[in-house]
């Protein structure tokens, strides 16, 4: 067997063992390194549930399973909202890969009807202290029942639908169904420590991180298969909505909806006053097809809607008819009433808080007493205009004083009047030099007569 010389081999054995000590103090030393911190997307719904919040939560959750977020946390603070939206929202949130963590907050905030649906649908349901969930139950704007609008029948498949789209999501994530079909056949509603011992919640808790340390290391059942979740000092990113999901969620105001209306049946109006002045028209065709937008994201009364309109048309008539000031006040009193209707508490598919589906008296009685003035005014200013002498074509040349240029008489001669030269004819001969009155215009000859000169003496 041959080998190595001693002398030579025992250096070569000690570096060897040097760098494998190297080594593995490297590797001791990564193994030691803080681990890589989790990242989570951050959803904020802080308005009415619309379909702009639907195509927000749906928009997130896509980015969080391409972009690799261990969590999605979703800040709720919402009154309520359409019921298909929300069913969109669940079966987005129920069919995740992502874990989806729901705090309702902060202090003051509410998961009020349609905000139920989305916190049962969480992995983890946590609670500002100061905070409120409930009142599923399918009632009118008004707290009417939709038995008054839609019938006996109707009314139970409505109520019996919706409380079983609850106890189903409760039952999937392992909360209290029974409280959720109450908070649906009767309203109940919870406080934030209410909510955690019925089981409606897992936990109360001051803030966003200390929900995220809450759900640290909890199970999430997915589609996929079981995930824990990592959320304890995340990166929290938030996302913001798109341009589109900005707009509708502004339209969901119904001010915003009531000023609509008004500013472009106004930009109408005067287009009617002004023909060809575009503008206004335009922008008016603007605001309009903004409005009916909106009406397609919250429900507008169609009753009221009409008293708007034939109120704006009262206005316009008041412009053009002389009234008295008797179509304008009624036209007015129609917009105000208009204004005071304008939500259509009658509609079942919506679930908002009957607080929140109401105009501010701010705008109800300005905007009708604004608008009023308006066109008032612009229609004072248009009898004014038509009283006026025209100032164009041949009607405006009469009474025009000119000065002449060659010689006129009974048989020829030329004026300079309105800044043009024009053939002209007299009674009498007039020098050139002197001033003339236009008193008929004859195809292109004008009928003059002598005028006084700037110092009042005739020719």
């Amino acid at each position: 067997m041959h080998g190595l010389p001693p002398s030579r081999s025992a250096p070569r054995a000690l570096l060897l063992a040097v760098l494998v000590a190297a080594a593995l103090g490297l590797s001791g030393s990564g193994e030691a390194t803080e681990p890589e911190r989790p990242r989570v997307l951050l959803l904020e719904v802080k308005a009415p549930i619309t379909t702009g919040t639907a195509e927000y939560v749906e928009t997130g959750l896509a980015r969080a399973k391409s972009e690799g977020f261990q969590a999605v946390a979703i800040v709720l603070d919402t009154p309520g909202g359409h019921l298909e939206a929300t069913r969109d929202i669940v079966q987005r949130m129920l069919a995740s890969e992502v874990p989806i963590v729901v705090w309702v907050g902060p202090a003051g905030a509410r998961a009020g009807s349609a905000g139920v649906f989305i916190t049962l649908a969480a992995d983890v349901a946590a609670m500002h202290p100061a905070s409120n969930i409930g009142a599923a139950h399918p009632v009118l704007g008004g707290g009417e029942d939709v038995e008054k609008q839609a019938g006996k029948e109707m009314a139970r498949k409505i109520e019996n639908d919706t409380a079983a789209f609850a106890r189903s999501i409760a039952s999937t994530r392992g909360r209290n169904a029974d409280w959720a079909e109450k908070a649906v056949r009767e309203s109940v509603s919870a406080t934030a420590e209410e909510a955690l011992i019925l089981g409606v919640v897992d936990g109360v808790a001051p803030d966003l991180q200390a929900v995220l340390a809450f759900a640290e290391g909890r199970t999430a059942a997915r589609p996929t298969g079981a995930r824990t979740i990592r959320a304890r000092d995340a990166t929290v990113t938030p996302a913001d909505m798109t341009v589109r999901q900005r707009t509708l969620a502004f339209l969901s105001d119904p001010n915003v909806i009531a000023i609509l209306m008004m500013l472009g049946t106004l930009g109408i109006a005067l287009e009617f006053y002004h023909p060809g002045g575009i503008v206004p028209g335009a922008l008016g065709a603007f605001f309009l097809l903004l409005a009916f937008l909106s009406m397609k994201v919250i429900p507008v009364n169609v009753g009221a809607l009409v008293l708007i309109l034939a109120g704006v048309a009262l206005l316009v008539v008041e412009g053009y008819v002389t009234t008295h000031g008797i179509a304008g006040l009624a036209g007015a009193a129609l917009v105000a009433i208009g204004a005071l209707f304008f939500i259509d508490r009658s509609s079942a598919e919506y679930r908002f808080d009957p607080a929140l589906l109401t105009l501010s008296p701010w705008v109800v009685w300005p905007t009708p007493i604004v608008l009023g003035g308006l066109l008032g005014f612009v229609g004072w200013k248009v009898a004014r205009t038509r009283r006026e002498k025209l100032r164009v074509g041949a009607p405006g040349m009469i009474g025009e004083v000119g000065q002449v240029t060659g010689d006129v008489g009974p048989d020829a001669g030329e004026v300079f009047v309105h800044g043009e030269l024009w053939a002209a004819r007299a009674p009498q001969p007039i020098a050139r030099g002197a001033s003339v009155r236009v008193r008929e215009v004859r195809g292109l000859v004008l009928q003059v007569e002598a005028a006084p000169d700037r110092h009042g003496v005739l020719p």
